[in-house]
């Protein structure tokens, strides 16, 4: 098993690790799910889930828009179009996800390119091959269109303020990232001011105390309480949000033996929600920023509140990400997908097991999708980097923002 001192300095190879064993052990049911894999290792860098949510959002919506188009079964989600009679569903998958990504990940090509031609080889029909290459290309053209000016591009500086409960740049982690992402246009969502949270306890408060001395214990990085399972599942859930989830949304697709046509809706709701999760989690992060669990507890020293011990030299057992604290945008992408998958599917089982980083690092095994987010909640404490509300009360917007997409999909917004 690999170190915890290696996974904090390695994590962006070990992405490219999990996605490239993903890819190369998953059970090629469709196009769709072929196309889900391959979305996932070309994002993996930077590792961010947010921004990898907001391109696998696009890349499902371009697949869902081009099978709809050739099997005119349902509602466009923004592009109403319709391929020739008898144009290939699987050329109108690739070309709508190879379309979208190397656009967005342009770095990638050579890759995409690949597999674009190997997926095109394997289809017959020349007139079907190409009518289908058509439309999924035009498709995906459009949708990137639709997103171009979503604010993803802009650029926003954040400067912390001082005071107890009140973020500030931990160690390692830099400049405050995705100050800008809570501003996206949502991809089903209107009005996302409606979502509102709890928020974290009061500093000093009985429950603040307990939450304090919760992660101080469990998520220090010397932790002599934490168990070595908890600390393999904080190591693991260090992974970009998406991979798990749509490792389990394919397994269960798998099981459930779903056609093409039903993998595109899936999946594209999945993504969609999940990429709005993390539009509202970034919104609440920088209206009311609050401090991360190393701020807090070195800080607590000097804050004169006779409940909270502090440690100045306290350290997490992961690396802080560079945002705040409230809420997890992990729980709350995780509350999001438990949503989508429990409705779609009608149960809350899946029989799953992911390896990260790949091949020979931690194995995590599943039996249900609300199994997955119970154990994301625990290991961002366990990993010393959120506290307990700001996990609670993420999944629990993010299953509130699941359901309702999973309402109005595939509108593009709802009043």
């Amino acid at each position: 098993m690999i170190s915890v001192g290696k996974a904090r300095l390695m994590f962006p190879a070990l992405l490219l690790a999990v996605c490239g064993q993903l890819a190369a052990t998953v059970a090629h049911a469709d196009a769709v799910t072929d196309w889900n894999v391959i979305a996932l290792g070309a994002t993996a860098v930077p590792p961010n889930s947010a921004v990898q949510s907001r391109t696998l959002a696009i890349v499902h919506a371009a697949i869902h828009d081009a099978v709809r188009a050739v099997d005119r079964t349902g509602a466009a989600y923004a592009v109403d179009t319709e391929a020739p009679k008898g144009a290939s569903i699987e050329a109108a998958v690739a070309a709508a996800a190879h379309g979208v990504l190397v656009r967005l990940a342009p770095m990638q090509r050579p890759m995409l390119d690949g597999a674009l031609n190997a997926a095109l080889s394997k289809i017959a029909d020349d007139k079907g091959r190409a009518d289908g290459l058509g439309v999924g290309a035009k498709v995906a053209e459009q949708i990137v269109a639709i997103r171009g000016g979503d604010g993803a591009d802009a650029t926003i500086s954040f400067t912390p303020k001082p005071g107890p409960g009140l973020y500030q740049l931990t160690p390692q982690s830099g400049p405050a990232v995705l100050v800008h992402w809570g501003r996206i246009k949502p991809f089903i969502l209107h009005g996302v001011d409606s979502f509102e949270f709890k928020g974290p306890p009061a500093v000093g408060s009985a429950e603040f105390t307990s939450e304090f001395d919760e992660i101080k214990l469990l998520g220090g990085r010397n932790s002599a309480t934490r168990t070595a399972d908890q600390t393999a599942a904080a190591i693991f859930w260090v992974a970009q949000t998406a991979v798990p989830w749509n490792a389990a949304a394919r397994a269960a697709s798998a099981a459930k033996g779903l056609s093409v046509a039903e993998n595109a809706r899936l999946f594209a709701v999945l993504a969609l929600a999940t990429a709005d999760s993390q539009i509202v989690a970034f919104r609440e992060k920088y209206r009311h920023p609050h401090w991360r669990p190393v701020t807090a507890i070195r800080a607590a020293t000097d804050l004169g509140i006779p409940t909270l011990k502090g440690d100045p030299h306290w350290e997490p057992l992961l690396v802080t990400p560079g945002h705040p604290d409230y809420p997890s945008a992990h729980a709350m992408f995780s509350g999001a997908a438990e949503v989508v998958l429990r409705t779609f599917f009608g149960t809350d089982n899946v029989k799953f097991a992911v390896t990260f980083p790949a091949p020979l690092g931690v194995t995590r095994t599943y039996n249900a999708f609300s199994e997955m987010t119970e154990e994301v909640d625990n290991a961002r404490v366990w990993g010393g980097i959120h506290f307990r509300s700001a996990d609670r009360d993420g999944s629990d917007m993010g299953r509130k923002i699941g359901a309702t997409v999973m309402r109005h999909f595939p509108k593009q917004a709802i009043d």
